[in-house]
């Protein structure tokens, strides 16, 4: 088995339209996504790619254990025999659904820390903090959250670690960075409806400024998503010159549709590098949780959706 297939390039400038097309085709056509989709009774064709692009978003469908708004940790679970199983999760990680696991470069305009459920909040927190007590340096930190509710699994989760009563997505970000960083209490506090923004001016070696995001929803009833805190960072905190590198910070199965999303939304629109980065073995080892197969295929759906919509925005 080759190495997991790279990331879509994205340097400051923009992204090379030739160069996304290439990689997601690359991707889409590969013989270990061909062998994926057989296994569950489909077929990649051959043909003009914009209809192969096609087809495969819609067997994905095969892969939905979300039901369209179910949370990930809610995704319904089906068991493989043995050797089954272990094929799928070999072909899955040939596709590099965690990008590479470290930084290429030494500093960064803005790291930008993606939101997810409490230990996923503290992983991804905790990892930022080291790169940045290590060698990357960056102007500004922004961890970035939802206004979703914790269920009772996150309460329970976080009596279980001992820590302060939290009871939003983005208050797990807060409390993850205020933990991982030693913060004292926030420099400046705005908000406005369905959202707010806190400040620090750290001023320490590595590190500017730190943010902490809870965004506004675009879809009424529900919690914002990965789009809405990208967009969110970008009118409150940190519109990026076409000059700017950005690093993204989530972890592993979700790098790779994070990452293509972060390029359609923000390098499309304002001509910035992004680098998306997942956990290192450490972090992992210390936050990461056996994920299902079912859930890894979900990812797998997420990157191909993810993917079409980076290759039709170029």
């Amino acid at each position: 088995m080759t190495q997991p297939i790279a990331l879509p390039p994205c340097e400051p400038g923009g992204p090379d339209p030739r160069a996304v097309a290439a990689s997601v085709e690359s991707w889409v056509t590969s013989p270990e996504l061909a062998e994926l989709v057989k296994h569950f009774g489909g077929v990649v064709p051959h043909g003009p790619f914009d209809a192969v692009l096609d087809h495969v978003a819609e067997f994905s469908h095969a892969w939905d254990f979300r039901g369209g708004v179910k949370e990930r940790f809610d995704t319904a679970r089906v068991y493989y025999d043995t050797d089954l199983d272990a094929r799928l999760r070999v072909l899955i990680d040939a596709l590099g659904l965690g990008g590479r696991p470290g930084p290429a470069h030494p500093a960064y305009d803005h790291v930008v820390v993606l939101g997810g459920g409490i230990r996923v909040s503290l992983g991804r927190t905790e990892y930022a903090a080291r790169l940045l007590a290590s060698d990357v340096r960056t102007r500004t930190l922004a961890g970035l959250g939802s206004l979703r509710y914790r269920d009772d699994r996150e309460y329970r989760e976080g009596l279980r670690l001992g820590l302060d009563p939290v009871e939003t997505e983005a208050d797990m970000m807060l409390v993850g960075l205020r933990k991982f960083l030693d913060l004292p209490a926030a420099t400046g506090e705005r908000g406005g409806d369905g959202w707010w923004h806190r400040t620090w001016d750290v001023g320490r070696p590595g590190i500017g400024e730190v943010h902490v995001l809870a965004a506004a929803s675009s879809r009424p009833g529900m919690r914002a998503n990965t789009a809405d805190t990208l967009l969110g960072w970008a009118e409150h905190i940190g519109t990026p010159a076409a000059t700017d590198r950005l690093l993204v910070v989530t972890n592993d199965p979700y790098v790779r549709h994070q990452h293509c999303d972060a390029v359609r939304l923000l390098a499309t629109r304002y001509g910035c590098g992004i680098e998306t980065v997942g956990y290192d073995a450490a972090t992992t080892r210390e936050w990461g949780r056996p994920l299902s197969t079912t859930e890894l295929l979900q990812e797998v759906r997420s990157s191909i959706l993810a993917m079409r919509n980076l290759y039709r925005a170029v």
